[in-house]
């Protein structure tokens, strides 16, 4: 068939690798690679190089350009807010008057449960402009502080399974001991581990050169050489303390020098300090003494 294509001209392109051809003539047949009818139907690991290769589409896999465009559809599909902007407007004609009422996003939410939102929720979309009302319009909202950001606390949250205050609660024991830290200032990176008996009312304190695991297990380690792993397993049978990352490690605390179980570690709730109120009150007659902000540099046991 000359000249199917319809080009009086003489073209630079072969009559073999011409697209036009192909369409045109009835009896093409489109060559396939048996590689691409199988997974993982790419290219990768074949003899022939790419670039001598006569299959029209060719595919390959990268893994790095993989891997960053599943991280861009997964971040992607998290962005922006799970409704239409007509739900959105509809929401908002009932929520900015009534906070210009001086009702609270609680309120709002109890009140009108068509809304179908959460409190949090509420507040979120309040922090982020998508009402007509702000957060400083809110009535007490301009009064609070920012929260202090605790970046010192425990990040791997399996470690409080079996181990929080709810489990310690359940066991009653009739002795435990309450653990914390207590800072220096700025220019120290000493801390004092401190320990308090509520039934003794006898209150210890070790100073670390510094605020990490291992620190804290030489205290331990310490303590057990000089009391004896039985001694110090009826001493520190139960001991209760916060979610500060230097107590990260349960499993290295409560295992002993000789591989023996030596004690048991549980957590108090996040923000509930009197939850171990006894070792929170002997802090505050140390703070009499060493004040905050006072460096623990120069301090020995």
């Amino acid at each position: 068939m000359p000249n199917a294509c319809g080009k009086i001209l003489v073209c630079s392109i072969k009559c073999a690798s011409c697209p036009t051809c192909n369409q045109t003539c009835h009896d093409f047949e489109r060559e396939r690679c048996t590689r691409l009818d199988k997974a993982p139907y790419v290219c990768n690991g074949c003899d022939t190089k790419i670039n001598l290769c006569t299959i029209a589409h060719k595919y390959k896999y990268d893994a790095r350009f993989a891997h960053r465009k599943y991280r861009e559809k997964l971040s992607g599909s998290r962005t922006g807010i799970n409704m239409t902007k007509r739900e959105l407007h509809q929401k908002d004609r009932i929520i900015t008057p009534l906070i210009e009422q001086g009702q609270s996003p609680y309120q709002i939410a109890t009140n009108h449960p068509e809304l179908d939102m959460s409190v949090r929720t509420m507040y979120t979309y309040l922090d982020n402009g998508l009402f007509t009302a702000r957060n400083i319009d809110l009535k007490r909202k301009p009064k609070f502080k920012p929260r202090r950001c605790h970046k010192t606390q425990i990040t791997d949250r399996s470690v409080f399974s079996g181990r929080t205050y709810a489990d310690f609660q359940s066991l009653n024991p009739d002795v435990h001991v309450e653990m914390d830290t207590v800072h220096s200032s700025r220019e120290s990176k000493k801390t004092r581990l401190t320990f308090f008996f509520p039934k003794g009312k006898l209150f210890l304190a070790f100073l670390m050169n510094r605020c990490t695991e291992g620190a804290v297990r030489l205290v331990f380690d310490h303590l057990e050489k000089r009391l004896g792993s039985h001694e110090f397993l009826s001493v520190f049978k139960f001991l209760l303390t916060d979610r500060g990352s230097e107590f990260g490690n349960p499993d290295a605390l409560e295992t002993g020098v000789e591989g023996i179980q030596r004690t048991s570690i549980y957590y108090c709730d996040p923000m509930r300090s009197g939850q171990k109120g006894g070792v929170e009150n002997a802090h505050t007659m140390l703070r009499m003494a060493f004040p905050k902000e006072t460096s623990f540099e120069y301090l020995t046991q």
